[in-house]
């Protein structure tokens, strides 16, 4: 079995953004092995070879592509005053709220959507915009406010019971993640969080086969989000132990997704868990803190600390 360490550049979907980094802001990756602790077998190669080939899929799994989220920024316009405003200028704060999520600007996009909110009070999206903004501040029991709130309006809005099941991952609540996760699907078929929801909780039960089949759906039907390959990066590693398909999953993200700290956080501690190429993973935990800079990311920032200090330990030892 071998590693690869590559270097990519490519954009990443708004949806995918969201899935992971609410999982990077959670406690979800995994505490780092001492190195007594066993992790994969994995011979590390450092090369630049032609990519392994990519693991088998079911042959009923959809391969269409998730469209991301509009990237177009509108044109700015006045604060709201106490007088009625028109649809338009309603969108475009919307629309303001999505660019600041994409940006990190987590604060100012819930305050752009409580602006929505209160010029459109039964605009279900505008609840779930706003409850993904709190989501991806850690405010997980205000978001799920927000998400009942858009659900209540909408009843049909797969969005938010996605944006639900990931939330409710985050609160350990996993058999109602299951079913916000099945009643997004019902709704919509392509949800990748949705997938991705269902494959962690098959995962935390022990049914590997099962926690597959959603990753490698999820993989499927967006193979242009980094969450996907990430998520199914980490279900390789923690739960089957299989560090060459782990390590390409993660460089698969890495290359969709260049950007995202917490992508060469678990790429490292892969590295670290097989015992080898100490370079490699300092190097990706060097990128990690550089790019958990702005914004700030406390949670992978305090977990590369812990990661830096096996890596010392283990060069003293």
């Amino acid at each position: 079995m071998q590693i690869y360490r590559r270097t990519y550049v490519a954009p990443l979907a708004l949806t995918g953004m969201i899935a992971f980094l609410l999982v990077a802001c959670s406690d979800e990756t995994p505490t780092a092995v001492p190195a007594s602790t066993p992790g994969p077998t994995v011979e590390v190669v450092v090369e630049t070879p032609t990519p392994d080939a990519a693991p088998d899929r079911s042959a009923d799994s959809p391969t269409a592509t998730r469209s991301p989220g509009s990237s177009s920024t509108p044109t700015p316009t006045p604060e709201p005053e106490e007088t009625p405003v028109s649809e338009t200028e309603s969108i475009g704060f919307y629309l303001r709220g999505f660019n600041s999520i994409a940006r990190g600007e987590y604060v100012e996009a819930e305050r752009t959507f409580t602006t929505v909110i209160k010029l459109e009070p039964k605009f279900a999206r505008g609840w779930d915009g706003r409850g993904q903004a709190l989501m991806l501040q850690g405010r997980l029991e205000e978001a799920m406010l927000d998400f009942d709130r858009a659900i209540e309006l909408k009843p049909n809005l797969a969005d938010a019971y996605t944006n639900r099941a990931l939330t409710r991952v985050a609160l350990d609540d996993a058999d109602g993640a299951a079913r916000d996760a099945k009643r997004a699907i019902e709704l919509d078929d392509e949800a990748v969080g949705a997938q991705l929801v269902l494959g962690r909780v098959y995962a935390q039960e022990g049914d590997a086969d099962k926690a597959l089949e959603w990753f490698d759906l999820a993989v499927a039907t967006a193979p242009d989000d980094g969450a996907t390959w990430w998520w199914r990066g980490r279900f390789y590693r923690d739960a089957l132990g299989e560090g060459n398909l782990a390590l390409s999953d993660f460089n698969k993200a890495i290359e969709v997704a260049p950007t995202q700290a917490a992508l060469y956080v678990d790429r490292a501690l892969l590295y670290i868990q097989a015992g080898s190429s100490p370079e490699l993973a300092r190097a990706d935990l060097e990128e990690a803190i550089s790019l958990a800079q702005d914004p700030k990311l406390p949670t992978i920032i305090e977990r590369v600390d812990e990661l830096l200090k096996i890596l010392d330990e283990r060069e003293q030892g």
